[in-house]
Parts: structure tokens; sequence; C-alpha cells
């Protein structure tokens, strides 16, 4: 896993376009994501742990999660809801100048727990994941990340490397 850490770092944007995204519009969408983790959270609460009231059964056509593997939707519900804790974790950071490096290492910690539950379903693990997609990522940044390459990918060769 040491070496994902550097091959991820070699296929990394490191540049912010910061003339193209208002201050406002970043707020506003992380507080909006934020919102929606916690509406996920809610809802996994109450359909994997048993806590709070009825889901409201709303009439959606065509929608039916009964039928799919238990855990590989919990643990999308987990990685939605941590992602909203760390997005709140941005949007505080933002108000007082810096990140709680404690908080955003725990939530990690959890995205991590909610990883290793859909891999064991998948039946995969870390490594194997880790590796198909620096594998995928050489391919499509054989040097180092460019924009050209990032919006101009052979889609097909990534989705070869995926079920290799």
């Amino acid at each position: 896993m040491k070496n994902y850490l550097i091959d991820s770092a070699r296929t990394a944007s490191n540049t912010y376009f910061t003339d193209k995204v208002t201050e406002k519009e970043v707020k506003e969408s992380f507080e909006t994501f934020a919102s929606i983790g916690e509406t996920l959270d809610n809802q996994k609460r109450r359909l994997f742990y048993g806590k709070g009231d009825m889901l409201d059964q709303s009439d959606i056509e065509n929608f039916s999660i009964d039928k799919l593997n238990g855990n590989i939707v919990h643990a999308i519900y987990g990685l939605c809801t941590e992602a909203g804790e760390i997005s709140e974790a941005f949007l505080k950071a933002a108000k007082t100048g810096s990140f709680d490096e404690v908080n955003l290492k725990e939530e990690a910690g959890d995205l991590l727990w909610y990883l290793a539950m859909l891999f064991r379903e998948l039946n995969t693990d870390f490594e194997q994941v880790a590796e198909t997609n620096i594998n995928k990522l050489k391919a499509r940044f054989p040097e180092k990340f460019t924009q050209d390459k990032a919006y101009n990918r052979d889609l097909n060769t990534e989705r070869e490397i995926l079920e290799s």
C-alpha cells in the first residue's frame, strides 16, 4: 500500500484552476453534499441498525433494493456518509483556516472500514484494487498526469485492465 501512495501521487493533478469555480460554488456544493450525507446516514441507521422510524416509502417506479446484496448496499451507504463527514471537515477548515487532521484520519479509517466491507463482498482486497487502479492510471497517464490525457481517455483499454 505504500507503493500505492507513491504511484497515485504520480497520476494526480496538482493544479488548481481557481478562476473556473467560485468559492461560493464550492461552499454551496459541499454544504449540499454534507447535508445529503447526513440524510443517507439517517437512512443507514434505520436500514441497517434498526434505529429511528420506518422509512418513508415513496412511489419510485422500478426502484427496489430488496434483492440487492445487503452488505454491498451497506458499504455504499457508509462510503457516501463518511464522504459527507469529510465534506463537513472541509467546510469547517475553510472557516477556521486549518484541517482537524485527527478527525480526517478518523474519517479516513471509517472509509477504509466500509471499503473492507465492500471488498469482502466483491471477493477482492485492498492490494488487488490498488494494483488494478494504478495499472489503469498508468495506461491513462504513461509519464505523468496531463489534462489532455484526462479528457481523451482510451476507455476500452482501461476496461480491459479493470477486467483482467
